[in-house]
């Protein structure tokens, strides 16, 4: 059986800090894991790329908690979203909930997002500009993302929700603090939906209220809930957390920012580099194995956890020569796995990558002398494994 190289929890203050070095160690010692979360719940942690890429795929390993065994004892999640939602449930159930989905991530609704995001952009770093600098995190990647995604929602102008305390506390690494800002996101989002139900518009979520499927069936009041719980925190954080890291990876590298306002042609390339280099999705979702397996010589018993490490597999360089190195030119930046693959891939990832080319490109031409406030190894993490974002990150323009 293949064990951790390290006492209790892999992930602690020191793999907040920096989880690539831990990642390494991992990698190098074995290619599954026995470790403890720090909630105590025991799981697989599956580290190298090539392993990852294979469970993304392998449908023996699934994400509806029926088929847990005892180890899995403990949830983060709400009750209210532990099933009937599109990230923990498979075959049948999730083709459909995908589906709804899909609506709001078509090529054609995703690119008229465009004009929104740049007016957004631009008037958030007016306001830095006119401060001359503030918290990148808190000014800029946070409101961005959020305004889209209340966008997408068709959330009225009248209904702003506290997503940033609610979305702190969910990932703040506390379970109490997790729980109470995951139960006032639900709470929320029932409000949502009975606006919904009275004055339906062109949006997603009044797609979900009112949609029907093929075969003339709809959502229900919890299957809308549970994927407009995780859009709301998904098509947040995934974005502000790999815009933070993509940051201070240029503002402690400043000639690669200065490459990249000389060629703004490379910021779609950079983009799937930053999300390979240091990308906001770390671990997936658990799955639980179907059936007794094999993963890279380790036998996993049925009803087991698996996680899989998508930032350890990102740095693998196995796949990736040189992979702690930032590098623009890499022909194979896009076959990171921080999207995920197989059934279960982010279908907001489009989106996602359209936001950070955006961010970005305009952040570097607005300006050209942005530095950080503070030292850089003064920047601390929130303590949360499943996604990795500075708490903040003071700049000066």
């Amino acid at each position: 059986m293949a064990k951790c190289p390290f006492d209790g929890t892999p992930f602690d203050a020191a793999y907040f800090d920096d989880p690539y070095a831990r990642y390494s160690e991992l990698r190098e010692e074995s290619p599954v894991h026995r470790v403890w979360l720090p909630e105590g719940v025991p799981v697989w942690l599956v580290t190298r790329y090539e392993d990852v890429h294979a469970c993304l795929n392998d449908k023996r390993l699934v994400r509806s908690r029926k088929h847990a065994n005892s180890d899995y004892r403990s949830e983060l999640l709400p009750e209210a979203v532990r099933d009937g939602n599109l990230h923990m449930e498979d075959g049948e159930i999730h083709t459909r909930l995908r589906r709804f989905m899909n609506f709001a991530f078509t090529p054609k609704r995703i690119a008229a997002l465009r004009p929104r995001m740049d007016e957004v952009a631009d008037a958030l770093l007016e306001k830095l500009a006119t401060a001359g600098g503030g918290d990148l995190m808190a000014d800029f990647a946070e409101p961005l993302p959020i305004a889209i995604i209340v966008d997408i929602l068709g959330i009225p102008r009248d209904m702003g929700g506290d997503f940033h305390l609610w979305s702190d506390q969910i990932m703040c690494g506390v379970p109490e603090d997790a729980q109470k800002g995951g139960a006032a996101l639900i709470q929320y989002t029932y409000q949502l939906i009975a606006r919904k139900r009275e004055e339906p518009g062109d949006d997603l979520l009044s797609h979900w209220v009112h949609g029907k499927d093929e075969e003339g069936k709809g959502l229900s009041e919890q299957e809308i809930v549970g994927m407009a719980f995780f859009l709301l925190l998904g098509g947040y954080i995934t974005t502000f957390g790999s815009f933070g890291t993509a940051v201070l990876g240029l503002l402690t590298r400043p000639e690669k920012a200065e490459e990249l306002r000389a060629h703004p042609e490379l910021i779609p390339a950079a983009v799937e580099e930053f999300l390979r280099w240091d990308g906001s999705a770390q671990n997936s979702i658990r799955r639980f194995a179907v059936e007794e397996l094999e993963l890279a010589g380790t036998r996993i018993g049925k009803g087991d956890t698996v996680m899989l490490s998508i930032g350890s597999a990102n740095r693998d360089p196995r796949r990736f020569p040189e992979p702690d190195e930032m590098r623009f030119d890499r022909e194979d930046s896009a076959q990171h796995l921080t999207f995920g693959r197989g059934t279960h891939h982010c279908p907001g990832k489009e989106l996602a990558r359209i936001e950070l080319q955006v961010m970005i490109a305009k952040l570097l031409q607005r300006f050209p002398d942005l530095a950080l406030a503070v030292p850089a190894d003064s920047v601390t993490w929130r303590p949360n494994y499943t996604f990795r974002a500075p708490r903040s990150l003071p700049v000066t323009v």
